[in-house]
């Protein structure tokens, strides 16, 4: 009995043994390219295919019941759906830990989704497009070489989007890792549990030419006031996920943190149906880009090199900058009088 007894204590033992002989002995070693800010005497413009007759609204974070209760999560893709329809989204896609929920995966405007990780810090990532699941992951914090890893696992799919999650939240991911990370699509700046600016900032400073994502990440999809929080407006989606995957390739939508308080998804639906068609225009002439909007923005801020503030206009119906020498991307922030914020996505040389 006592020898059971033992083996019973041992038998745990040797599994945290192996987890961590698995994460730090075993994980390869990763050499990572040298970043340098973005260069060259082109202007990427994210939004050279807009149009303005074709626009979705989308989440790609959104929990349910899963896995016979053990995460945590409220009803199931039905009622995903259902609530997200009444917002008068075209993309609401289901992410369960590890599992790619499938109902109606039938219609069109079905996208496959998942969230990968289980591990202490939530260095978390989410899998767009994906046809089935990677398991490997590593519990404990992971280093640079730990996280770079599992990226590259993930990416072994050649037709998935990824997006590494919530980094701000319990420092999942830290700013220095994003001068360093590649081979991901995607930073879920904007989410409930952390707003991820310098993470961003940090990844395009590096040259990394990655866009941003918002998402509600719900887990209780019943609580109107979760619902609508931070969304993403998608032009030339086409209300098919083809569409969807190549206009999020390009970054050809902006991201929306809507104000506080508001609970009633009626006025939630029209406050985002008045935004959708914010941007009339957007070009690039040489070094130089110009946006048009449908309204008088109250704010507009320009986001530079390390997150430096480069200009701010107040109260204006379109914002044009030119390119200087030392400029290497440029991002716009949008603040409506209401408090609704729009995160559009970065011009950078190339």
């Amino acid at each position: 009995m006592k020898k059971i007894l033992l083996i019973l204590l041992a038998l745990p033992m040797l599994g945290i043994s192996w987890l961590l002989i698995d994460q730090y002995v075993l994980c390869p070693a990763i050499e990572f390219p040298a970043s340098k800010p973005f260069a060259g005497k082109n202007i990427y413009n994210p939004y050279q295919h807009i149009d303005s007759s074709d626009i979705a609204v989308a989440n790609f974070h959104a929990h349910t019941k899963a896995w016979k209760g053990l995460t945590n999560g409220k009803g199931n893709g039905g009622d995903v759906w259902r609530r997200y329809d009444s917002l008068g989204y075209t993309f609401h896609a289901v992410s369960q830990y590890f599992n790619i929920d499938t109902f109606n995966h039938y219609q069109g405007n079905y996208i496959p989704v998942y969230e990968h990780g289980i591990n202490f810090k939530k260095t978390h990532q989410l899998v767009i497009g994906a046809s089935k699941v990677q398991w490997k992951d590593y519990v404990f914090p992971q280093s640079i070489h730990n996280k770079q890893h599992i990226i590259n696992k993930i990416a072994e799919d050649p037709n998935v989007l990824i997006a590494l999650n919530h980094p701000d939240m319990l420092s999942g991911y830290k700013r220095e890792d994003f001068e360093q990370l590649y081979n991901y699509d995607f930073i879920e700046v904007l989410n409930p549990q952390a707003q991820s600016f310098s993470a961003w900032d940090a990844a395009l400073s590096s040259g990394h030419p990655v866009f941003t994502l918002a998402n509600d990440d719900v887990h209780d999809v019943f609580d109107n006031k979760l619902l609508g929080k931070f969304y993403n407006i998608v032009f030339a989606a086409k209300s098919n996920r083809y569409g969807l995957m190549t206009s999020l390739k390009e970054g050809n939508y902006f991201t929306v943190w809507a104000p506080e308080g508001n609970e009633n998804l009626k006025q939630k639906r029209s406050q985002i149906e008045s935004i959708k068609n914010i941007l009339q225009s957007v070009a690039v002439h040489n070094d130089f880009f110009e946006i048009h909007f449908s309204s008088v923005i109250d704010t507009i801020r320009l986001i530079g090199q390390h997150g430096k503030l480069m200009d701010l206009q107040t109260r204006k119906t379109g914002i044009g900058y030119h390119f200087m020498p030392s400029d290497t991307y440029v991002r716009v922030e949008l603040i409506q009088k209401n408090g609704t914020r729009l995160y559009l996505n970065p011009f950078f040389r190339y």
